[in-house]
């Protein structure tokens, strides 16, 4: 058994690894990495381990070089994207060989923290637990639909209001359309931005949609589904898709069109088309514990619960005295700590 990084000539055969894993996830591939890289101007440091010359385990690892307060380490970087171990056969030797290494690069590459994000289908929670050496955990609820194998079960899975929901949408006479075209990009970003000031949230740069584009295939790797009223754009839904699991990724909605339950709709029909295309599970991404209202309209789609951990080591205690506003600036994208946990540092020194 050996251990190795991910390099240029290997990463064909890393990416066989993940296929023949049922539950890897878009996050984990080649072309997530690259897209990250340049989006992020990080550094790959994807850790592999082999035996006979075959990959059994990796650890995709993402460095954030930060001249100022020290480097930051994830597993993965942007918007919960999913990373941490991925195993073979769940073999306890080559994830704590990952994990020796994983403490080895946060000494020498000067990181004043590091962030293991666990995938919501992560079985073993437990190793983490026992061996990881990390200050701070942070949880989040997965939530996934299992689709079914045909479409036509597909509205049984679903709860009987938002079944009512979606006929509703039916009954507006809306077009859902994910042909390709530039104005369906346009329309999605510039909707996501709304929507996202609208709550003060953090929206995805349009820098990132124009990397996706350049990165990916499309009908392949994403696909950009937009429901049209009267040949008007009113919603918008950006999924990505990987292995056996789509991935919910930009819902949109354009203000005063809520009503017509466009998006509920919009869901509907890609759902259907998953089904059709093969894919088994239907990703809604993490929901915190406090986001009851987004947890609800998740779970009314026939969803399963998954927990999913951040596991935060700290390696230099100054990164505890900066404000979440610092933080934010200069580790823009990457997780550092929870930021309650942040404010109980604070109030316990006060």
């Amino acid at each position: 058994m050996k251990i190795e990084f991910l390099t240029e000539d290997s990463e064909n055969e890393y990416s066989n690894f993940l296929l023949s894993q049922p539950d890897t996830l878009f996050y984990h591939s080649v072309k997530y990495k690259n897209l990250l890289k340049e989006f992020l101007n990080c550094e790959e440091r994807y850790l592999i381990v082999k035996v006979n010359n075959s990959i059994i385990a990796a650890l995709p690892l993402m460095l954030y070089r930060n001249s100022i307060y020290g480097n930051v380490l994830n597993s993965l970087p942007f918007f919960g994207s999913n990373g941490a171990i991925i195993t073979h056969s769940d073999s306890i030797e080559a994830k704590r060989l990952l994990l020796d290494s994983y403490y080895q690069l946060l000494t020498s590459e000067k990181c004043v923290a590091g962030t293991l994000i666990t995938s919501p289908f992560e079985s073993n929670i437990e190793f983490y637990e026992a061996n990881l050496k990390c200050d701070f955990i942070d949880q989040r609820i997965g939530q996934i639909t299992f689709l079914p194998e045909n479409e036509n079960d597909l509205m049984g899975k679903i709860h009987s209001k938002t079944r009512n929901i979606i006929r509703k949408g039916m009954g507006f006479n809306i077009r859902i359309d994910s042909t390709y075209n530039e104005s369906s990009f346009k329309f999605l970003f510039d909707t996501h931005k709304d929507n996202m000031t609208l709550i003060d949230g953090l929206y995805k740069p349009e820098s990132f949609f124009n990397l996706l584009k350049s990165n990916f295939s499309y009908g392949d790797d994403y696909l950009i589904y937009t429901a049209y009223l009267d040949n008007e754009p009113i919603a918008g839904l950006l999924n990505l898709y990987f292995n056996k699991t789509v991935e919910y990724f930009t819902p949109v909605i354009k203000s005063g069109f809520r009503e017509c339950q466009p998006l509920s709709l919009t869901i509907y029909e890609a759902m259907k088309d998953a089904i059709r295309l093969g894919y088994k599970n239907w990703n809604w991404g993490g929901t915190w514990l406090t986001q009851d209202g987004v947890y609800e309209f998740k779970r009314k789609w026939g969803t399963t619960d998954f927990k999913y951990f951040y596991f935060s080591t700290i390696n230099a205690k100054s990164i505890l005295s900066l404000r979440k506003e610092e933080l934010l600036k200069n580790y823009s994208s990457f997780f550092v700590l929870p930021f309650s946990k942040l404010n109980e540092v604070k109030e316990s020194n006060v």
